[in-house]
C-alpha cells in the first residue's frame, strides 16, 4: 500500500512537472525571448555573410569552411554567451516584475519543480537559437552560392554536429545564468556577469586554462583544431553541468527567491 501511494506521489509530481512546462510555453507565445531567439542568430549570420561577401570575387581555397567556422565563431564567441544570459534574465524577470512567484508557489508544486520546468525552459531556448543558427545560416549559403560558383559544394561542413556540441556543451552556463537570475529581481548582475563572461572567453579559450573556465567550452567544443579538445570539452560540459543541476536544485528548494 505504501508503495502503490509513493507511485501516486511520484506519477502526480511529474505529471505537475510538465504541466508546468506547458505553462512556460504558453507564456513565450509572442514574447520577448521567442523574438530574441531569432534575431540573435540572425544578427550573427548577417555579419557572417557580410564578411564573406566582401572577400572578393576569386576562388578561395576552404571558402565554406570558413564561412561555417566564421558563424560558429562569432556565435560562440560572441553572442551565445550574451543570449544565455538574456534569455534566463527575461524568463525570471517576468516573474520578478510581475510579482507572480508567490502566485506560483501556491500551486501544487515545489520550487524544485518550478525551478527545472524554467531550466529545462532556457535550455530548450538555448537549443532553439542554435537549431535557428543553422537554418539561417544554410539559407544563406544557398545565396551566397549564386554569386560564388567557384567556391564549390556549400553543404560539406558537418554544421549540425558543431551545433549539437555547442548545446551540450553551453549547459553549465545555461544553469549558472538560470541561477542568478532566479535568485536576483535585478536583471543588471545577470547580464554583467554575461558581459564579463563573454569578454574572458576571449583571454582564455586558446589557453591551457580552458577547462577552468565554463564559458570557454562551446567554443572548444565545437571548433577546437586538438582532437583530445573536443571530446574533453563536452565530458567537463557534462559533469559540470550535472553538478550544477543538482546544488542549484537543491538549492531552490531552500532559499527564498527575491522578489
Amino acid at each position: 500500500m505504501v508503495h502503490a501511494l509513493d507511485e501516486r506521489i511520484g506519477a502526480k509530481g511529474v505529471t505537475m512537472f510538465f504541466v508546468l512546462i506547458k505553462l512556460e510555453l504558453l507564456k513565450l507565445r509572442r514574447s520577448l525571448p521567442l523574438f530574441m531567439m531569432v534575431a540573435c542568430p540572425l544578427l550573427v549570420v548577417l555579419l557572417s555573410s557580410g564578411m564573406v561577401l566582401k572577400s572578393g570575387a576569386g576562388p578561395r581555397v576552404g571558402f565554406w569552411v570558413g564561412f561555417w567556422h566564421g558563424n560558429l565563431a562569432l556565435w560562440c564567441y560572441f553572442m551565445l554567451p550574451l543570449y544565455i544570459a538574456l534569455v534566463t534574465a527575461l524568463l525570471n524577470g517576468s516573474e520578478h516584475r510581475n510579482q507572480t512567484w508567490r502566485l506560483l508557489f501556491t500551486l501544487p508544486v515545489s520550487r524544485r519543480q518550478v525551478y527545472l520546468a524554467k531550466t529545462a525552459l532556457a535550455w530548450g531556448s538555448v537549443v532553439g537559437a542554435n537549431l535557428v543558427l543553422g537554418l539561417l545560416a544554410a539559407a544563406a549559403a544557398a545565396i551566397i552560392a549564386q554569386f560564388r560558383p567557384d567556391a564549390g559544394p556549400a553543404f560539406e561542413v558537418p554544421i549540425l554536429a558543431a551545433l549539437a556540441k555547442v548545446s551540450l556543451s553551453c549547459l553549465p552556463v545555461v544553469l549558472i545564468q538560470h541561477a542568478l537570475s532566479w535568485r536576483v529581481a535585478n536583471v543588471v548582475l545577470p547580464l554583467g556577469v554575461g558581459v564579463c563572461a563573454t569578454m574572458g572567453i576571449l583571454q582564455l579559450s586558446n589557453t591551457a586554462y580552458w577547462p577552468y573556465y565554463p564559458w570557454s567550452y562551446s567554443l572548444v567544443a565545437s571548433s577546437a583544431t586538438d582532437s583530445a579538445a573536443q571530446p574533453l570539452a563536452l565530458m567537463l560540459a557534462g559533469g559540470v553541468g550535472a553538478v550544477l543541476l543538482v546544488l542549484t536544485t537543491w538549492l531552490a528548494g531552500r532559499r527564498e527567491v527575491v522578489a
